[in-house]
């Protein structure tokens, strides 16, 4: 008895061990199973609805079939001007197909200029187009620098001597200033501190950016840009290191040759206008000194007003594009490849549109711009925040020849060359 007591015992203690094991791997199953129920996308169920609910295929194919001017506001240009945009950048920007829901050239062009149109973040970008956010960091970076590659070489060519002299008659007409081929600024590209970019990018203003030197004409179209230096160059070596400044310096940059302005002035070379962050040149006008220091004869305050009057084509012209483009209405939150490209993207998208809208005979993209801005420019109090001045570009020595240019200039606009409405100005 006592051994089948035994048995029994052990028998029992080994069913008992069963059932817990048991247990222990019903639950052990039950975990696994509802850790594999846990949802693991490779795409988010929101980015699947692109198709229904993305900007592209709902709001953009809205307003292109309802509301032209409303389009027109989405992307800054027209719809044929967009089907134009396609022609030409599409061979670039298209990808090989690799799956169903491949983005199209049109989505992707569409994304990228409502990213530079609304100032929005990527991430917003993600959320109103329904694409990764990874794809629209990618996506953007591809197609500005496919958009300058494609059009810098059809609206930003650097003009002959012949196209220098039309845009010396252009200017002068509509500025009064003769032998001038246009105006030159610099701009600092504020954005983001960039991992181990140290202070290359560092500027004296305590942010970090890349400046935009450039060249516009009478038209407030750029004719010369140059992109990318660091921003902690705002100390006169800026223009001197510059392709473009390095055209001024040595006189090659195809300017036609001196004429006469006058009966007495004698030839006078074609020249730029710029303000006193740049050297005086033969072929680069800056302002006289004496803001704060000393007070100007009557003839030197007319050529400052005569030349400041002039360069408001650049300011116009940084205006209109910070204006359409309001990414640079705040510091642009990208990485320094990626600034550098919307930069040359928004200079070429602007010269490419007004070139757009001029050969179809409409102007809604820079919309009606006045002669005499001072109270009432638009511009000149538009925040932009991720466009900022340099305020030193060069040095202040120049040349006896620089100097005699300027200052026959300055008698033509007191003599033969003056105007009724510099005299009103001034009394202002």
């Amino acid at each position: 008895m006592e051994n089948e007591d035994i048995q029994w015992y052990n028998y029992v203690n080994q069913v008992h061990h069963r059932k817990v094991l048991l247990v222990y791997l019903a639950t052990l199953h039950k975990k696994n199973k509802n850790d594999r129920s846990k949802p693991r996308w490779h795409v988010k169920p929101f980015l699947k609805e692109r198709r229904v609910h993305g900007h592209w295929h709902c709001l953009t194919s809205e307003l292109q079939l309802t509301n032209s001017e409303l389009y027109q506001n989405f992307l800054r240009m027209s719809a044929s001007t967009f089907e134009e945009l396609v022609c030409l950048v599409g061979p670039k920007i298209m990808r090989f197909p690799s799956r169903p829901d491949i983005l199209s050239v049109g989505e992707v062009l569409t994304a990228t200029l409502r990213y530079l149109a609304s100032g929005e973040s990527m991430m917003s970008i993600m959320y109103s187009f329904r694409i990764g956010k990874a794809t629209v960091s990618k996506l953007i970076f591809q197609c500005c620098e496919v958009l300058w590659d494609t059009l810098n070489t059809k609206v930003l060519i650097v003009p002959d001597t012949k196209k220098w002299a039309q845009l010396g008659v252009e200017f002068e007409n509509k500025w009064q200033v003769p032998n001038c081929i246009g105006s030159i600024d610099g701009k600092h590209i504020v954005h983001q501190a960039f991992a181990n970019s140290g202070s290359e990018n560092y500027n004296y203003k305590g942010s970090h950016s890349i400046i935009l030197l450039a060249m516009c004409d009478a038209s407030y179209n750029f004719t010369i840009v140059d992109i990318g230096a660091d921003g902690r160059c705002s100390d006169g070596g800026v223009f001197s290191n510059s392709e473009m400044g390095k055209g001024f310096m040595a006189n090659n940059l195809n300017f036609p040759t001196a004429k006469d302005i006058d009966s007495n002035s004698g030839p006078i070379p074609y020249y730029a206008l710029g303000d006193e962050a740049f050297p005086l040149l033969t072929n680069l006008m800056r302002p006289y000194p004496g803001r704060g220091k000393r007070k100007l004869p009557l003839n030197e305050s007319i050529f400052n007003y005569r030349l400041s009057r002039g360069r408001r084509t650049i300011e116009n012209t940084f205006g209109i594009m910070a204006s359409k483009w309001r990414v640079f209405r705040k510091p642009i939150i990208a990485r320094r490849n990626t600034v550098e490209a919307i930069t040359k993207a928004a200079v070429v998208l602007h010269n490419f549109i007004k070139m757009s809208e001029n050969n179809a005979g409409v102007r809604y993209y820079s919309g009606p711009l006045d002669i005499e801005p001072d109270e009432d420019n638009r511009w000149a109090t538009l925040e932009m925040g991720a466009l900022r001045p340099v305020n030193q570009l060069g040095t202040n020595t120049y040349s006896a020849n620089a100097k005699i240019i300027r200052n026959k200039l300055k008698d033509h606009f007191s003599g033969e060359g003056a105007v009724a409405f510099q005299y009103e100005r001034l009394v202002k």
